[in-house]
């Protein structure tokens, strides 16, 4: 008997669910503090396998259906307009290569790729400024293994090597939800073209970048947030607390003139970092953009030939990335960090929504966009932070 074909929509439902059944187990887990049994453990694999399978299902349907439907993009967009009209949501949901939007009769295909949404995204993000990608379609575990050094030896020809054990431990980031709604008036729904990939290319990715910069970035921790935790929020947290119960893994804030110095910038932070064993193939300064200013117009040394502290977007040496979350009310901050240990992805599926109901009285569309996001400090000694004195 031939195995019925599964519909797009069905496949999406099916990916989803397992994508919540993953959630379960990590959640059970983590609020047990244990690892995952047997039984758990054989699930899970079964659920990523199975959702592996999926994704190539949606990936091969797509491709079909924009063979057969060159004008699938036009037909997407009159779809979520109708869908709005009549008061009926869309659901659009970005799964690896592919946006698929929904249709309450029969389902249809937007053939956006993802990259369109996580290209702008990183474009603007500090990962592409170190090299470094955005993970997206992540499944179960967010894990990254650690290994301590091992020491070289030497030994005389013939004589045998002891054998030396390389101890590994892991990490692993608990992804929470993150959303943005935007409303956008029905007037302009309609009558304007390009609105829809307007919200889709250039909006959503800036206000997921943005939110994005104040997880990673403010020296406090984000309202809402339970383990999305940015490096620098860490240390002052880690300074706040008595001597005693500080972790020593954790660099103490270092006190910057209120225009800092290239010895200062360089010595105290930059070497600091290397000097705790950090490579430092993914150094990048983070700082208020009035900040790089002044330092663009600072001298490296107060005589002799003028050469400025930042250049062509570097100092000492290393990429500079501006944003104005590091600042903390009237208090500037410069952060420096190997961002290779402070990994971050997204999980599952991007979910935009069409929403027409929440924002009817105003006879406005909301788009709302929800997707899971993980990241983690693997290694604190890679992070320093600089307070600049006040004027």
């Amino acid at each position: 008997m031939k195995e019925k074909k599964m519909s797009i929509r069905e496949l999406i439902d099916k990916y989803q669910a397992n994508c919540d059944r993953i959630n379960e187990i990590a959640d059970t887990c983590e609020k047990e503090t244990r690892e995952r049994n047997d039984s758990e453990n054989k699930e899970f694999e079964e659920l990523v396998r199975e959702n592996q399978l999926l994704q190539m299902k949606m990936q091969a349907l797509a491709a079909e259906h924009l063979r057969e439907n060159p004008n699938a993009h036009a037909d997407a967009i009159r779809i979520i307009r109708e869908n709005a009209n009549h008061g009926r949501k869309s659901e659009i949901i970005f799964v690896r290569d592919i946006m698929m939007v929904s249709d309450i009769r029969n389902g249809a295909l937007v053939p956006l790729n993802i990259q369109d949404i996580i290209k702008p995204l990183q474009e603007g993000f500090i990962l592409d400024k170190v090299g470094l990608p955005l993970p997206t379609g992540l499944a179960g575990d967010f894990v990254w293994p650690m290994y301590e050094m091992v020491d070289a030896q030497i030994a005389g020809e013939g004589v045998a090597l002891t054998d030396k054990k390389i101890p590994f431990s892991k990490m692993t980031a608990s992804p929470e939800r993150i959303g943005i709604a935007i409303p956008v008036t029905n007037q302009s729904l309609n009558q304007s073209e390009g609105v829809l990939e307007m919200i889709v290319r250039e909006v959503m990715p800036l206000s997921i970048r943005l939110l994005l910069n104040k997880i990673l970035f403010s020296t406090q921790k984000v309202n809402g947030a339970t383990n999305l935790v940015g490096p620098f929020a860490n240390i002052v947290e880690n300074a706040a607390k008595e001597e005693g119960q500080r972790d020593e893994k954790i660099p103490a804030i270092v006190n910057l003139s209120n225009v800092p110095k290239f010895v200062e910038l360089n010595k105290l932070m930059k070497a600091a970092v290397l000097e705790t064993g950090i490579e430092g193939s993914h150094l990048c300064f983070v700082m208020t953009k009035s900040m790089a200013a002044t330092l663009e117009g600072t001298p490296i040394n107060e005589k002799g030939i003028f050469v400025p502290m930042i250049q062509n977007g570097m100092l000492c040496g290393v990429p500079v990335y501006t944003t104005n979350e590091i600042r903390q009310g009237t208090t500037e901050y410069i952060g420096l960090g190997d961002w290779r240990y402070q990994p971050m992805g997204l999980f599952g599926t991007l979910r935009f929504t069409v929403d027409p109901y929440s924002q009817a009285r105003k006879d406005s569309v909301d788009f709302v966009l929800n997707t899971d996001y993980a990241t983690k400090t693997i290694r604190p000694e890679a992070f320093i932070l600089g307070q600049v004195a006040a004027e």
